[in-house]
């Protein structure tokens, strides 16, 4: 994944590719960290006051997320330290994280992830619009052109980018009305897709508050996602690429789902069977473990504390069946389906970076 350079002409897919796996990039670094380690640092921090540090740790490097999507960005167009840490500031700016207040400034997690890509593309527009042209004065001028237009155009673009991502969850909200198990098969297929999106499916299961059946319905289609572009992946991206895609999160995939949209389709098939799977054994979960996978058991844990009887054998049981079994059964069973009797896409689709 390296960067190219700034200069020369530059077509409009290979900009947006670098933005896609930049952002994807970025959003992977930030919350593999959290995802690992939170949940159990969280619950051992009472007994072991070191994990309670790691906790602190790990969350404010998730908060640093769209910092870290900046500067992926900038790598990926090639730019020099200078116009990098600009981008990353725009982006961080952009994000939307940051309130200011009279009694200072508040930090709101990582912000609104739909919005920092916005400001990350008007951002990397603007730097490769200007590049070369500032001269020697470049160290003096690109901070405040990048900090007031980059900045400055994904504050103006918040208010509306956010209020998408808020319809996008209460058009998944509006799917709860129904019976439990055709609503738990519509929030499963579509967090499937919103999970390898720029959307974060934690941002919009937190603004939603999805929980009980509705939250375990959307990890599960998260866990679909996982599986699926591990699968898939397996055959032509390198083995750790894949295991990030599973333990950490398949967004890396972002500019795969971009160039064939069509490889969806088996991650949406397992989900709806995954999701089917979970109203019958009652897998429940929190506004926060919605938006999860595999990453840091966040989503079985949240689910075996739901379940009557707690942490027992039975349950155990059951969560190894609807997340391991079951979804590998079914990973693997639809993506060849698709790809050998449907003949919807090819092996290579699958690659990460094109």
């Amino acid at each position: 994944m390296e960067g190219q350079p700034v200069k020369g002409k530059m077509s409009v897919k290979t900009f947006v590719n670098n933005i896609l796996v930049g952002h994807a990039i970025g959003i992977v670094a930030g919350l593999v960290p959290s995802a690992l380690l939170g949940e159990i640092c969280k619950a051992l921090q009472n007994q072991f006051p070191v994990f309670g540090t790691i906790y602190q740790l790990v969350t404010a490097y998730m908060i640093a997320v769209p910092l870290l999507i900046g500067a992926a960005c900038a790598f990926k167009f090639g730019m020099k330290p200078i116009p990098m840490v600009c981008a990353a500031a725009a982006a961080f700016i952009g994000s939307g994280a940051l309130e200011f207040t009279a009694d200072g400034v508040l930090v709101h997690g990582m912000g609104d992830l739909v919005n920092t890509l916005v400001t990350i593309s008007l951002t990397c527009g603007l730097i490769l619009l200007i590049d070369g042209r500032l001269g020697s004065f470049e160290p003096l001028l690109m901070p405040p052109i990048v900090s007031v237009i980059g900045g400055g155009m994904g504050m103006i673009a918040y208010p509306f980018v956010h209020a998408i991502t808020v319809g996008i969850g209460r058009v998944v909200d509006s799917f709860f009305v129904l019976q439990p198990i055709p609503m738990a098969i519509l929030v499963a297929a579509s967090f499937s897709v919103i999970m390898i999106s720029p959307v974060s499916t934690v941002a919009i299961a937190t603004a939603i508050s999805m929980s009980d059946l509705a939250s375990g319905a959307g990890n599960l289609g998260c866990v679909a996602a996982a599986v699926g572009m591990f699968v898939g992946g397996l055959r032509i991206n390198p083995m750790g690429l894949s295991l990030s895609i599973i333990l950490g999160t398949p967004k890396i995939m972002i500019g795969a789902l971009v160039r064939n949209p069509r490889i969806a389709i088996p991650i949406m098939l397992n989900a709806a069977v995954l999701g089917i799977f979970g109203v019958l054994f009652d897998i429940k979960g929190t506004p926060i473990s919605a938006g999860f996978g595999f990453s840091g058991l966040v989503g079985p844990i949240n689910a075996i504390q739901f379940m009557e009887g707690g942490a027992t054998a039975v349950n155990f049981l059951i969560l190894v069946l609807v997340y391991l079994v079951i979804a590998f059964a079914g990973g693997f069973f639809f993506e060849w389906f698709c790809r050998r009797v449907l003949h919807l896409y090819k092996a290579e689709d699958y690659g990460a970076d094109a």
